[in-house]
């Protein structure tokens, strides 16, 4: 296998893919921590007015907490997709530094 083809397969498989999910969890790690800012507000809206319910305080406590844990997978997804791709801009520096 030529040097070509051998950049080509480390691209097409570690460093792209990568990359594209570390595109994809920061756009929604983005959305997801407005989301989760929003919420929090709100949250502290609901526990500073005199005329809130348990109910409803739960309710809100709990969807702040599941946008908390949607903004921990997707940063962590994105840690992934950098792990993953900068294991293939690894194979490729070494490769490179092998064949000089």
């Amino acid at each position: 296998m030529d040097m070509k083809t051998r950049q080509g397969i480390l691209l097409l498989t570690l460093v792209m893919p990568g990359f594209m999910v570390l595109a994809v969890s920061l756009y929604y790690f983005g959305t997801d921590y407005s989301a989760l800012i929003k919420a929090e507000s709100y949250l502290t809206q609901l526990v500073e007015a005199p005329k809130s319910d348990q109910r409803q305080l739960d309710y809100t406590y709990h969807r702040a907490l599941l946008h908390r844990i949607n903004v921990f997978a997707d940063g962590t997804w994105g840690l992934l997709g950098l792990l993953i791709m900068g294991l293939g801009i690894h194979g490729l520096v070494m490769m490179k530094e092998k064949d000089d």
